[in-house]
C-alpha cells in the first residue's frame, strides 16, 4: 500500500476558488516551448502556482509570434501517464490569440503533433481563457498547438504565440463520470464534475443524496468534494463505495462522522460513489462545486497509471503489482492472465472440462466449443447431442442407408442394427443375400406371426362362408329336384298314353299296309 492512497474530503468555503480537486502530474516532468519571448516567460512557468490568467514576468509562458506553429510540449519523467483532463488558464483578455489552439497526447515530441487529438477549439467564436478539458488518454507527451494565428485589427495580423499562465494535467477519473442527486434540485448535478469549482450542483430536500457513477469498476486512491457555503455541516456524513446504483447502502463505508477530517487513509475498488448528507431540522441542502477522484482506470496500474493491466485481465489490477484482483477473462489463468487453458479444459480460470466428444482435446479456451468438430455420432456447439435418427458419422452429416428394415443405424458408424430388409445383407445392407428366407429378428417373427394370424382368420372366415353358401345352395336344389320329378312323373304318364296310342296305330298300319303289299307280290309270283 503506497502511503499517499488517502480519501481527502474538504468542506471549502464558494469563494473566488477556481481549483478542480484532482491528482495533478506536471510536478513529474519538464516543459518545453517552440521559443522564448524572454528568459522571464519560460516554459516551466505554466506549471508553477498561482493558478491565475493574470499576465506578468516571471508567471506566464511567451513564445514568438511564429510564421507557421507555436507550442508548448509538457514531458512526463516516468514514461507514460494516464491523463484523464487538462486545465489550462490563458493570458487575459487575449482570447483571440488562443483561436483554434489543439491538444494532443503523444507518445512523441513530433512537431506538428502525430499522437492523439484530444481536443480542437471549434468555429465560431472565440474560446474561453480557462478550461478544463477531457482527455483520457495514455501518453508520456502533452502538446498545446497552435497553427492558427489570429486576426487583431483589419491592419494586423499575429502569427501563432502561446501564453499560457498555469497548466494542470490532472489524473482525476470523476471527469468523465456521471453524477446525480436526489432531489434533482435547482441546479444540476453535471455542474458537479464540469472542472469549474465555480459552478456547483445544487439540491435540498429530506433526504439527499449526491453519486458519482464512474461507469466502470476503478481502483479508487483519493476523493476531493469542494462544497459550497449552504451545505448542511451538522450531523452525519456518509460516504459509501458499491457496485450498484440502488443498494449503495449496503456498500461500503469509507466514512461516517459528525465532522470531517482533512483525511483517511482508503484503498477501495467500486463503480458507484455515494455521498448522504446529513439532516439538519426538516430539510437537508446540499451544494457541490467540483468532485475530484483519484485513482487509476481499469486498464492501469503503477504510480501513475503509466502501465497498463494484463489484457486478460477480468477488471481492473492491482496498483503496485498488476496482478488481476478479479481473476482473468475466461480462457486464460496465472497471476496475470498470461497462461492459456492447458488443452481439455476451459472456461473461467480454466476450471471447465471440454466435452470428450470434442474431435480434437482442446476446445475454445471461452466457450467450449469444439473448435474441429466432434466424434463420430455427435453434434451441436459442444458435441453434446447425439444425433438425430436417419444419421450418422462426422457432426451427424451422413444418412443412414434406406434399405435398413428399423432405424435408427448406429449414430457413430452407420450399420443398419435392425437389419436388412428381406433379400439383402451385410453392414449396411447393399449385398444380395444368399438366403431368401427371413430369418430375421424376433420382431420380423413377431411380425410373420401377426400376418399368418390374421391370414388364418381370414381363411378360416371364407371356410364358414362357403359351407354356409353350399347349404343353403343345397337346400334349394332339393326343393327344385322334388318339383322337377313331380312335374316328370306327369309328362311320363302323358307320354306313355300318346306311346300306346301312336304304336297301336303304327301297328295298325303297318299290317294293314304289309298285308296288302305281300298279296301283290304273291299274286305276281303266280301269274309269272
Amino acid at each position: 500500500m503506497r502511503s499517499f492512497c488517502v480519501l481527502v474530503i474538504a468542506f471549502c468555503g464558494h469563494y473566488d476558488l477556481v481549483w478542480t480537486p484532482t491528482f495533478n502530474l506536471t510536478p513529474f516532468g519538464t516543459a518545453t516551448q517552440s521559443s522564448m519571448w524572454s528568459k522571464y516567460y519560460g516554459p516551466e512557468n505554466a506549471i508553477r502556482p498561482p493558478i491565475s490568467n493574470k499576465f506578468s514576468e516571471g508567471y506566464c509562458t511567451h513564445t514568438y509570434f511564429q510564421p507557421n506553429a507555436a507550442w508548448w510540449m509538457f514531458q512526463f519523467s516516468f514514461g507514460a501517464a494516464y491523463i484523464t483532463d487538462i486545465a489550462i488558464y490563458y493570458r487575459e483578455n487575449l482570447a483571440s490569440r488562443m483561436d483554434g489552439f489543439k491538444l494532443y497526447v503523444t507518445n512523441t515530441s513530433t512537431i506538428p503533433p502525430d499522437g492523439y487529438l484530444c481536443y480542437e477549439d471549434p468555429d465560431p467564436g472565440l474560446p474561453n481563457i480557462t478550461q478544463t478539458i477531457p482527455c483520457n488518454q495514455l501518453g508520456q507527451y502533452f502538446i498545446y498547438f497552435d497553427d492558427k494565428g489570429s486576426q487583431q485589427s483589419p491592419t494586423r495580423y499575429d502569427g501563432p504565440v502561446v501564453e499560457l499562465c498555469y497548466v494542470a494535467i490532472n489524473d482525476n477519473i470523476a471527469s468523465e463520470s456521471i453524477v446525480s442527486q436526489t432531489p434533482r434540485g435547482s441546479q444540476p448535478a453535471s455542474l458537479a464534475n464540469d472542472g469549474n469549482a465555480k459552478s456547483c450542483s445544487i439540491t435540498k430536500g429530506t433526504t439527499v443524496t449526491l453519486q458519482v457513477d464512474l461507469q466502470k469498476e476503478s481502483i479508487v486512491i483519493g476523493v476531493y468534494i469542494t462544497f459550497g457555503e449552504s451545505t448542511t455541516r451538522e450531523g452525519n456524513h456518509t460516504l459509501y463505495a458499491s457496485n450498484t446504483s440502488t443498494s449503495w447502502q449496503s456498500g461500503t463505508i469509507l466514512y461516517k462522522e459528525t465532522s470531517l477530517p482533512s483525511e483517511i487513509n482508503v484503498y477501495a475498488v467500486f463503480r458507484y460513489l455515494t455521498y448522504e448528507s446529513p439532516v439538519e431540522g426538516l430539510f437537508s441542502e446540499l451544494e457541490v462545486c467540483e468532485i475530484g477522484i483519484v485513482g487509476c482506470p481499469p486498464s492501469n496500474y503503477g504510480l501513475f497509471c503509466n502501465q497498463s493491466c494484463p489484457e486478460n485481465c477480468n477488471g481492473p489490477c492491482d496498483l503496485d503489482t498488476g496482478k488481476c484482483i478479479f481473476g482473468c477473462l475466461n480462457g486464460w489463468h496465472g497471476d496475470k492472465c498470461e497462461q492459456v487453458c492447458q488443452a481439455g479444459t476451459y472456461g473461467k480460470d480454466c476450471l471447465a472440462t471440454c466435452s470428450t466428444h470434442c474431435l480434437y482435446p482442446q476446445c475454445h479456451g471461452v466457450t467450449g466449443e469444439c473448435l474441429v468438430g466432434c466424434n463420430d455420432g455427435w453434434q451441436g456447439f459442444d458435441c453434446s447431442q447425439t444425433c438425430t435418427d436417419g444419421f450418422y458419422g462426422i457432426n451427424c452429416q451422413q444418412v443412414c442407408s434406406p434399405l435398413c428394415l428399423l432405424r435408427p443405424c448406429d449414430p457413430r458408424t452407420g450399420e443398419c442394427i435392425g437389419g436388412c430388409v428381406n433379400g439383402l445383407q451385410g453392414f449396411n445392407c447393399t449385398e444380395v443375400s444368399a438366403i431368401k428366407e427371413d430369418i430375421g429378428s424376433p420382431v420380423i417373427m413377431q411380425v410373420g406371426l401377426f400376418t399368418g394370424g390374421c391370414l388364418f382368420g381370414a381363411v378360416i372366415a371364407t371356410l364358414v362362408c362357403c359351407i354356409i353358401i353350399k347349404k343353403r345352395q343345397e337346400r334349394n336344389k332339393q326343393v327344385k329336384e322334388n318339383t322337377t320329378t313331380e312335374t316328370q312323373r306327369d309328362d311320363q304318364q302323358h307320354y306313355d298314353d300318346v306311346k300306346m296310342e301312336n304304336i297301336s296305330t303304327y301297328q295298325e298300319i303297318t299290317i294293314d299296309s304289309t298285308s296288302k303289299e305281300y298279296d301283290q307280290i304273291n299274286a305276281a309270283y303266280i301269274n309269272h
